[in-house]
């Protein structure tokens, strides 16, 4: 078994069994959209901190012992998600599966407004399809990722 470890930041769930890692730059909004995933079923495997384990070509990532089912949120603070959603709201592990960056919004880029534009990135050699996501106030993010996920599978992508 070819085993090694990478350590990334970031969010990483598991939603209907897909695993996705959100990334982006300190104060964008991770957590928070994670814990708006995981008020709709989504299960938290990792928050800030996600150790990747590539295992034969798969990507599987986990969070360290130490916060493990934790997850911060500004003005809120740090919380037990297994204790305050439940054991079921929480993995151990998951498969990689997306990665999804969270970027300011820039008025002055040009986004792809048709999503033809199929971007991967490697990590690990293991390639990975990544969309990004521009943030901006009322914008629900944690829908946006819904609906990239499902067009995702939808496109046989996922």
């Amino acid at each position: 078994m070819n085993k090694e470890n990478l350590s990334i930041h970031g969010v990483l769930l598991s939603i209907d069994n897909i695993g996705i890692v959100i990334r982006g730059k300190s104060g964008i909004g991770k957590s928070e959209c994670a814990a708006e995933l995981i008020n709709k079923g989504a299960k938290l495997v990792a928050d800030d901190l996600i150790i990747i384990s590539n295992i034969n070509g798969e990507l599987i990532g986990s969070s360290p012992e130490k916060i493990r089912n934790l997850i911060e949120i500004r003005g809120i603070g740090i919380i037990n998600v297994k204790d305050i959603f439940g054991a079921l709201a929480v993995m151990k592990e998951a498969k990689i599966h997306l990665l999804i960056d969270l970027i300011e919004f820039n008025k002055e880029n040009k986004y792809d407004r048709l999503g033809y534009d199929t971007v991967q990135e490697e990590i690990m050699a293991v390639p990975l399809p990544k969309i990004q996501i521009p943030v901006s106030p009322g914008r629900n993010v944690s829908t946006l990722i819904e609906i990239a996920l499902k067009k995702l599978r939808f496109e046989d992508r996922l």
